[in-house]
């Protein structure tokens, strides 16, 4: 989880795009709450990416 977290911060901060780290731990949590905020993690990368493309 830490992973996709830094990910996102790192893609804020100098607008790249990290894809192959959230596509390497795809479905790789296996705890509930490691599912969760990895969940969390991604709807707000996709919310963000929704409005950087408006």
């Amino acid at each position: 989880v830490e992973l996709i977290l830094q990910a996102l911060e790192y893609e804020i901060e100098h607008g790249k795009v990290l894809d192959e780290f959230f596509l390497s731990t795809a479905g790789k949590f296996q705890t509930e709450i490691g599912k969760s905020w990895a969940a969390e993690i991604i709807s707000r990368r996709k919310s963000l990416t929704a409005e950087r493309l408006r």
